[in-house]
């Protein structure tokens, strides 16, 4: 009997070890599936989250949005913003038409922008990204804008090239906030970050080439961007007489440089300075001045606080003569993230000479007040109350509602 229970233990010894070896075999297996799975389908573009850790890289999102992650297919990786809209103005005099809002009338629904974010990677250091956008004009027609087109090769991380169409940095709002109005908290730009083809009176746009990155300084954080390219702004004017601005611009320089404290989470300060040359057509298109604009800004967003600084003194200089104008802008924004809830308030201020090519919009100062409404990580809901006091002109107020969403 002591044998034969010997024997029995002695038996499973080899069942045990065709078992594991089994197992190993079909680990290997499947190791193998998804090597082959992975190289098929070739290297991943990082995530919104990766991406938004880095608010004024040109293709980043804002720290404070939940970006949805890409849809990918074939390598080609890509984001979607739309939105709907309902506002309404007491105006005497109609104002600016812009992405679909009817001048003069009483209120009325439309539907904005229709935003496709488009990237695809073609090695470990290059990438493409491109940016369409659908914007909705007079009587629901549409027009289509390219409004990036970008070669990115990132040599490392203190040295970052983009070459094409780009969104000027010529502060912090411009390079945190592109195109789709589900990136922001509130339902519309402030004035002074407004596009230049929707009334805004900065070079928003621009071709050319910028290079920015990380500069070795520790816990300060420096970074650094520089710019060179032509803008070509066309600026319709802000009251809808119907007529167009046409700087016709020179080629543009623009250097930033701003601080990310690594002590301080989510806090950056610092600035730009842009410079190119402008025509007064009002006095003949041979008329020409230097634009000089400077950007100070200091931004919070962490921890569900968001509080946005940015002030602008804008200057132009005639080339013949001794004419100067200077003038100063400027807006300052806070939210706080209560569960679903972002309540937010903004106050926003320009003061444009009347002799200037601004003279569109003179002194435009108020506050606005809203409410953010995240149903999920893909619908908010918005409501903005506008009171906006004009120079010469009665004080607007407007209500703005809009339905943002993002796939």
């Amino acid at each position: 009997m002591v044998l034969g229970g010997t024997c029995y233990g002695q038996e499973s010894v080899p069942s045990d070890r065709e078992t594991i070896q089994k197992l190993m075999q079909e680990v290997k297996q499947l190791q193998q599936r998804v090597q082959s799975l992975e190289d098929a389908r070739g290297p991943a573009i990082p995530s919104g989250p990766a991406q938004a850790a880095k608010p004024q890289d040109q293709d980043s999102e804002p720290a404070l949005s939940t970006p949805a992650q890409f849809t990918e297919a074939r390598g080609i990786q890509w984001k979607g913003f739309g939105e709907l809209d309902y506002k309404a103005l007491d105006q005497k005099i109609p104002e600016l038409e812009a992405y679909g809002f009817v001048p003069g009338s009483a209120a009325n629904f439309y539907t904005g922008q229709f935003d496709l974010l488009v990237t695809s990677r073609i090695n470990d250091k290059t990438s493409v990204l491109s940016e369409l956008v659908f914007e909705e004009r007079d009587a629901q027609t549409y027009d289509v804008n390219l409004e990036r087109l970008l070669l990115k090769y990132d040599f490392n991380d203190h040295l970052r090239m983009s070459f094409g169409r780009y969104h000027t940095g010529i502060g912090y709002y411009n390079t945190a906030f592109h195109s789709g109005s589900w990136l922001q908290t509130t339902a519309d730009r402030p004035l002074i970050m407004e596009f230049a083809e929707d009334g805004g009176i900065l070079p928003t746009q621009a071709v050319g080439f910028f290079v920015t990155g990380e500069i070795p300084s520790g816990r300060l954080g420096l970074n650094y961007t520089a710019e060179y390219g032509s803008s070509d702004t066309i600026r319709p004017q802000i009251t809808d007489s119907g007529d167009n601005v046409d700087e016709n611009n020179g080629n543009h320089v623009n250097f930033g440089l701003f601080s990310r404290p690594r002590t301080i989470a989510g806090l950056e300060i610092g600035g730009s300075f842009y410079h190119d040359q402008v025509s007064d057509f009002s006095k003949g298109p041979s008329v020409r001045m230097g634009q000089t604009i400077i950007n100070f800004h200091a931004i919070y967003a962490a921890r569900g606080v968001e509080m946005l600084n940015e002030g602008f003194p804008i200057r132009h200089v005639y080339e013949t003569g001794n004419l100067v104008f200077n003038m100063p802008a400027f807006y300052t924004q806070f939210s706080k993230q209560i569960g679903r809830y972002r309540p937010f308030v903004r106050y926003q201020y320009i003061n444009a000479n009347p002799n200037s090519i601004f003279n569109d919009v003179l002194l435009r100062r108020g506050p606005s007040f809203g409410l953010r409404y995240d149903f999920n990580d893909y619908v908010a809901l918005k409501a903005q109350l506008d009171h906006t006091l004009r120079k010469d002109q009665p004080d607007l107020n407007g209500i703005h509602t809009q339905l943002a969403f993002t796939f």
